[in-house]
């Protein structure tokens, strides 16, 4: 599953909606944590994810393509608990 906002929409809270979503749709199938990976040159995604409690757990070196070689991925992780809900903007 890849999560991406346009270009056009982004700045408005959908990251951030989307994600809540499929943490939700993730727990309510008794997933008790949720992984994902972001490449390294995408801060804004960070933010968000260091921001709603995501911890980096690893690193995957040359996960994807770029124009000129390959970009690494940071692997990050979340247990689920929706009771104490995403931090209020």
């Amino acid at each position: 599953l890849n999560l991406c906002v346009a270009p056009d929409v982004q700045g408005q809270g959908l990251g951030k909606r989307m994600l809540y979503k499929l943490m939700q749709l993730a727990e309510e199938r008794d997933a008790s944590s949720i992984f994902l990976e972001v490449r390294e040159s995408n801060v804004v995604a960070l933010n968000l994810y260091e921001k709603e409690g995501f911890n980096r757990i690893g690193l995957r070196k040359g996960y994807y393509p770029v124009e000129d070689g390959r970009e690494d991925a940071l692997v990050f992780a979340r247990e689920l608990n929706l009771e104490a809900r995403f931090s209020e903007e």
